[in-house]
């Protein structure tokens, strides 16, 4: 990678990211405080409003975000590519109120207990909303505006904290304080964002032959989306069936512990997919570029899950009492982020092939790994049992589209020490799984990142060669 390909790499990195580790500074000081004013049983309410919310946004959307960024930069007329689009979403969206207009007392009995509940109508209004959000996010993704994103990002985080805390102090303690925070919090940033970039937005503009190109490319992320609901929600489904809502709550408070990561995923691909995309159409031979960036990325994902995994026990101080065995269900969900992320850098052939049949493939061996693993686990181990599954099941999605990837886009992975260092994760997950000792797991945590730091010498040799060259640009600036 050259040298102006690299700084922009990391400029980008940094403007997308900024609002990523601003909003997981938020969520590190909210979601404690939050632990002290909802019961784990009504967090486990709002988790299950979530599953279905996500579901349901998946199957309106029909996949045309990924659509949108693959044809963004061979359409001049962005507005109509945006509003082409968004008219599937839309018309589903209008389908679905139909819907639940049918089921309105089973679906409130299922999501909050009881059949006299607003439950539904917020999810009605939270998929819409969700849908022109999430085309909000993608225009600025593509238009590569990273610090104008993480502004919107953080907006949303700080947002919805401070309107959870005000709705439990103010109103009530239970899980409406959660789902009317991600409703309203979602309006805000949204009509911020339509504001600022409205340009962008207006007027509109609609072009049928584009609707039908959009929805003949995107048709199969919608199915690819449904096997990953199912592999990343199966969990949740399978505690509702053998377990209590307090236990959801639990397992939920649990992935608030891999937040960063997830965190760390989210921003990386954030930025990621548009540069990836815009790097093949200029130069297709550039492959040192994602063999470069697997390493690295790899590397640093692995760091951060052992030094998260080393602090559980003191980060879960902070949260209320019921949920510091918490931290013992987390270890293993630590293996979702650390597999995504890495997944995320060396599946980009199956794109660059339009071969997405691929992510059905390795999403739905995953998904049918995930439901038999909870099925048999959760009954014995609870929560913990889901959290096993959940990570295993995250390797074999890296597994599966890495092997595609390379078929159409060969390049050069050192996958060797990659899997020996998700082994060494898996070990270190199991100590901190079923010994629940401060020092043991600690010592473990740290052993692990000693034997990562040496199987990748080369890459932590440069990224502290690079992080002085950094230091020196600082210090020459202020001088």
């Amino acid at each position: 990678m050259d040298s102006g390909l690299k700084d922009r790499f990391l400029k980008s990195y940094f403007s997308f990211s900024l609002g990523i580790w601003f909003s997981a500074i938020i969520s590190f000081l909210s979601v404690p405080i939050t632990s002290w004013l909802i019961e784990p049983s009504e967090y486990g309410k709002a988790t299950m409003f979530s599953t279905i919310y996500s579901v349901v946004l998946l199957i309106v959307l029909v996949g045309t975000p990924n659509g949108f960024m693959r044809l963004y930069h061979s359409v001049e007329d962005k507005r109509k590519l945006l509003w082409s689009s968004l008219v599937m979403p839309v018309f589903l969206t209008v389908i679905f109120f139909g819907f639940v207009l049918l089921v309105e007392n089973s679906l409130n009995i299922f999501l909050a207990a009881q059949k006299n509940s607003k439950a539904h109508l917020i999810l009605v209004f939270a998929v819409f909303f969700g849908v022109l959000q999430t085309f909000n996010q993608t225009v600025l993704r593509m238009q590569e505006k990273g610090f104008f994103y993480s502004a919107l990002q953080i907006a949303n985080t700080a947002s919805n904290a401070l309107f959870v805390i005000l709705y439990a102090l103010l109103i009530s303690r239970n899980f409406y304080a959660l789902v009317y925070a991600q409703l309203f919090s979602n309006i805000f940033t949204l009509s911020f964002g339509i504001y600022l970039q409205r340009e962008r937005w207006f007027p509109i503009k609609i072009d049928k032959r584009l609707v039908k190109e959009i929805l003949g490319y995107s048709y199969p992320f919608l199915l690819s989306g449904i096997v990953w609901w199912l592999f990343g929600w199966t969990d949740r489904i399978v505690l509702r069936m053998y377990s209590t809502f307090e236990e959801i709550g639990l397992y939920s408070a649990a992935f608030k512990l891999i937040s960063v990561m997830s965190l760390f995923t989210s921003g990386f691909s954030t930025f990621w997919y548009p540069f990836a995309y815009e790097q093949y159409e200029k130069n297709p031979n550039n492959k040192e570029l994602f063999s470069k960036t697997f390493d690295y990325v790899s590397f640093l994902v692995l760091i951060l899950a052992l030094l998260i995994m080393s602090a559980k026990n003191v980060i879960f101080l902070l949260f209320a009492k019921s949920y510091r065995s918490s931290a013992y269900i987390a270890p293993f969900l630590l293996l979702q982020p650390v597999s995504l992320t890495m997944a995320i850098v060396v599946a980009r052939g199956i794109d660059f092939a339009k071969k997405t049949y691929w992510y059905i493939i390795s999403d739905g061996v995953a998904a049918a790994f995930n439901i038999i693993g909870n099925l048999l686990l959760i009954p014995l181990l609870g929560a913990k049992g889901a959290a096993i599954t959940t990570g295993l099941s995250s390797i074999i999605v890296f597994a599966i589209e890495k092997a595609a990837s390379e078929r159409f886009y060969p390049v050069k992975y050192n996958s060797k020490r990659a899997y020996v260092s998700m082994l060494v994760l898996i070990i270190i997950a199991s100590i901190n799984t079923f010994f629940e000792g401060v020092y043991v797991g600690v010592l473990s945590s740290l052993t692990g990142i000693f034997v990562v730091i040496l199987l990748y010498d080369d890459v932590f040799r440069n990224l502290m060669k690079t992080f002085s060259e950094i230091l020196n640009r600082l210090e020459r600036a202020h001088k």
